[in-house]
């Protein structure tokens, strides 16, 4: 019995080194042969650092298999779609995978990963700024949404998936010293999107996507009995449409640093700031002593003939002044300190910075860094500091008010509601503002500071919507309250979700009433779009 347990154990474990070599060839591949896989390569990257520091197998055994489960499914499925509809090479990309589809493989994608996002407000909302201002001077008429995230991984890295969301890795914005350099980056992801590579990639390798899959399926049921045997005939598969992408995705490249370049000009940024970027990339990499390539360069290959295209294209656009940007400063400095392992070594780090010359980064850093450390005379300390080297800054108000709530337990109301007024489409200052009143217990004026918020911003967080919900349990109002879930959830584009919130409004709402009818119409409408994307 033990030698049986031990030839199972032994058989386990090279299925899961198989499994997770295959995962990492197979994610990168996904990158360069667009499959409804949802850009796997990204998914595993998020997750690499637990793939790394868990025992051998201890990944797939954790997982229960899941994760290859739907990796096989996604695979088996995109291979039977694409061999019922492979396009004809004139084929418009709309046929391989219309804008609807594309919509909906990047909220599959949010669904698996948002869970596992930074959540700060101020963070995400300054990524989601910087992005608008870039997608409002792409030109397009028709603007469709996007949404801008980071990612808390080292990696340096940032990448477009379908539908309008760009992701950011913390590790390119602690490269890139400069807002004009991390909006290059940035503007190129949403080139990608505009210019709809997604899908005119599915469209051109559908059938090197046929042949590959088979080939990782084979080498999964291959490596079971022998790993040797299944990375080779992964090997073997991958090889024969190897070239054919690189050459389509260099194309691309190239396409999103033109389009890319004219964005960050029409945005008021230095378009010089591309070809920088591409040479902090460059430095970055080979200062590298992994002897593996950066991950965005392995995504978006970079070679001279690229570099001198960018800088010559930049060079025929006016050079506008820079200004170092102290939201950009604010934004570093909160990112480092939020996602540090080591508050102790970042504080030392911040400090010999500061001694050499105060900065507002380092100012913001320090203070932040006592603030969470529940120290306010340091706190204020840097914060006094901030307030000689810049005029008002929501960023640092906001710093201002969890200080002054060290002492007093609580929030400067007054200084929360000047500011809401100052910048009322600020999420990040309504969210506190609501935390507080509802520690106050004044739910009333927290419902109309939820609702003003939320009537009065063109496109508002998301999150209000489940802080009123919160408001209105409270407040008893249960109908009420799993309607403003069901308004989260629709933000989020988890249609199913947001008509089961419905459901339970519409059993809270009184029969043959305005309330009723109004639901059942907002829940038809719900499951018909629900529907459609399925």
């Amino acid at each position: 019995m033990q030698a049986l347990a031990g030839a199972q154990k032994e058989a386990h474990d090279k299925l899961a080194r198989t499994t997770h070599l295959i995962v990492r060839q197979l994610s990168i591949d996904c990158e360069k042969h667009l499959k409804p896989i949802v850009y796997l390569k990204h998914f595993s990257a998020f997750f690499s650092g637990r793939v790394r520091r868990a025992p051998e197998g201890a990944w797939l055994s954790r997982t229960g298999g899941s994760l290859l489960l739907g990796i096989l499914l996604s695979l088996g499925a995109a291979a039977v779609m694409a061999q019922q509809n492979l396009p004809s090479m004139g084929e418009r990309a709309d046929n391989a995978l219309s804008p609807i589809e594309e919509r909906q493989l990047g909220a599959q994608f949010m669904r698996q990963i948002r869970a596992q996002l930074p959540r700060d407000v101020q963070l995400t909302e300054y990524i989601q700024s910087l992005g608008n201002r870039l997608v409002n001077a792409t030109g397009k008429t028709a603007k469709q949404d996007f949404t801008f995230f980071l990612i808390d991984d080292p990696q340096i890295n940032a990448f477009a998936i379908p539908g309008g969301y760009v992701g950011v890795n913390s590790g390119l914005i602690a490269v890139m010293d400069q807002e004009e350099q991390l909006a290059s980056v940035v503007a190129h992801e949403v080139a990608h999107v505009t210019q709809r590579h997604h899908a005119r990639t599915f469209a051109t390798g559908n059938r090197a996507t046929l042949s590959t899959a088979a080939a990782i399926l084979a080498a999964i049921i291959i490596g079971q009995a022998s790993p040797q045997a299944g990375q080779a005939a992964l090997a073997a598969g991958l090889a024969a449409s190897q070239q054919s992408a690189i050459n389509f995705t260099r194309s691309n490249e190239v396409e999103a640093d033109r389009i890319g370049i004219e964005i960050l000009a029409n945005a008021d940024y230095d378009a010089r700031a591309m070809a920088e970027s591409f040479s902090i990339l460059r430095r970055k990499n080979s200062l590298n002593t992994s002897n593996l390539q950066l991950e965005y360069l392995r995504t978006h290959p970079l070679d001279n003939n690229r570099i001198a295209e960018a800088t010559d294209r930049a060079g025929s656009k006016p050079r506008i002044p820079r200004l170092n940007s102290p939201d950009y400063a604010l934004f570093r400095a909160r990112l480092s300190v939020l996602s540090t392992g080591d508050s102790g070594e970042l504080m030392r780090t911040y400090l010999a910075q500061h001694q050499q010359k105060p900065t507002v980064g380092s100012s913001y850093a320090l203070a932040l860094i006592h603030q969470r450390a529940n120290r306010p005379v340091e706190a204020r300390r840097y914060l006094q500091e901030l307030d000689s080297q810049l005029s008002a800054n929501p960023m640092v108000e906001l710093l201002r008010a969890d200080i002054v709530g060290l002492d007093n337990q609580r929030s400067d109301d007054a200084l929360l509601s000047a500011l809401s007024e100052l910048y009322p489409d600020r999420y990040s200052i309504v969210e506190k503002r609501l935390d507080q009143l509802m520690q106050d217990r004044r739910l009333g004026l927290a419902m109309q500071v939820a609702n003003n918020y939320l009537r009065n911003t063109s496109r508002p967080d998301p999150l209000a919507w489940r802080q009123l919900a919160s408001i209105q349990e409270r407040l008893d109002d249960q109908a009420g309250s799993h309607e403003s879930l069901a308004r989260y959830f629709e933000a989020l584009d988890e249609l199913d979700r947001a008509a089961s919130q419905l459901e339970l409004a519409l059993r809270q709402t009184p029969p043959a009433s305005q309330d009723k009818l109004r639901l059942e119409a907002s829940l038809k409408d719900l499951r018909e779009r629900a529907s459609s994307l399925r």
